[in-house]
């Protein structure tokens, strides 16, 4: 028989990258029965996955920064208690958890009732997550302690990068797991979906972490596409709405599209010379440059197009972009630099076997098995 692992998450398995990384792991742990557990807003009837109803924290600023105050602090509400009895109910044999904001505690008070537990941690939560919140960015220091602390205490967990790894290896003296998302195949490069020959296109989809420094880029991309004759060009796939206003503001060449499935974002965005992602370069988001890594890279990955990496370094990002020789890192917005960034990576040409690589080596079926062999030892 198979072993019966609870999964949890305080967001719906279709949010964000979470979810999406999640979504290319489930299917493949074959020798595990799966029951995965979610709090959202509402019920997204999502195959395989139960609502067990409304999150545990949220809503107002004031009553939002109450509950996560008392949470923190280690003491538990009602709404928190009501979730791990519920989970603490389900007839499994351990219990995997997501470690994003509140559900770092649900995995604690788990550990506290002597269950066991795999946690994964997708974002550093004191301060890749709540130093770089207006909202929460005084609960970093309050969250710090606990968070480190529970590391300690589940059975096993598993982190999103290299970066990750040596970070939680020195801060906690215990090491996890590397598990980044799977990635089946890449589909064949398609001849119709090349660049047009007068124009410079730039792709991009999801997260746009600072204006300040993409404003910079598309500024140099305009003039360097000048000085070469051809006109500039961004596809922006999925960008939030409150950044739809400045973004159109700063050219006509800029197309912002809503979300698209996969396969169509893959299609829109391989007409692109080379894709675009970044790492906000402000001192609050250094944990998180040095431990995240940005989903959006499996979809770039399967574009075959060269990388323009736009981040502080040292950083997960510039580190993958470097270590598979995928692109250009550039970590300055001076106008002069970006341009020598961006005609370095115009001009690159990369062969469909790299991406084969990266694709197997980074993103290959050993994250799943991997995760598997964690979940098995429970």
């Amino acid at each position: 028989m198979a072993k019966r692992i609870t999964l949890f998450t305080n967001f719906s398995p279709t949010s964000g990258g979470g979810g999406t990384n999640l979504r290319t792991l489930v299917p493949e742990l074959r020798g595990i029965q799966i029951r995965w557990l979610y709090t959202s807003e509402s019920d997204q009837n999502f195959p395989g996955a139960t609502w067990i109803g409304t999150p545990i924290a949220g809503g107002s600023l004031g009553r939002d920064l109450a509950t996560a105050t008392i949470l923190w602090c280690e003491h538990e509400t009602a709404r928190f208690r009501e979730v791990v009895e519920r989970l603490c109910d389900d007839d499994s044999d351990g219990f995997w958890v997501v470690g994003h904001n509140e559900g770092a505690l649900v995995a604690r008070a788990l550990c506290a009732r002597r269950r066991p537990v795999h946690l994964t941690i997708q974002d550093d939560v004191p301060d890749g997550m709540f130093a770089r919140s207006t909202r929460y960015r005084w609960l970093s220091a309050l969250a710090r302690p606990v968070f480190y602390d529970l590391l300690n205490q589940v059975s096993s967990f598993d982190v999103t990068s290299d970066g990750m790894y040596r970070y939680y290896r020195h801060i906690a003296n215990r090491q996890g797991i590397v598990v980044h998302p799977y990635v089946d195949k890449l589909p064949a490069p398609l001849a119709q979906a090349s660049a047009a020959s007068d124009t410079l296109t730039v792709g991009h989809i999801g997260t746009l972490y600072s204006v300040r420094e993409w404003s910079a880029f598309v500024d140099a991309l305009a003039s360097y596409a000048a000085s070469i004759g051809r006109k500039p060009r961004v596809i922006m796939i999925g960008l939030a709405a409150k950044f739809h206003a400045e973004i159109s503001a700063a050219g006509s060449f800029i197309e912002i599209v809503g979300h698209l499935a996969e396969e169509k974002a893959i299609d829109r965005l391989s007409q692109s010379d080379f894709m675009y992602a970044m790492y906000p370069f402000d001192a609050a988001s250094e944990v998180f440059r040095r431990t995240s890594l940005p989903t959006k890279l499996t979809t770039y990955l399967k574009c075959r197009k060269p990388l323009f990496a736009h981040t502080p370094m040292p950083s997960s990002l510039s580190e993958l972009v470097d270590r598979f020789s995928l692109g250009s890192v550039c970590d300055s917005s001076d106008a002069d630099v970006l341009r020598r960034h961006i005609a370095a990576v115009a001009r690159r040409v990369i062969l469909p076997e790299a991406f084969d690589s990266v694709r197997e080596e980074v993103y290959g079926i050993d994250n799943a098995n991997r995760l598997e062999q964690s979940l098995l030892a429970l």
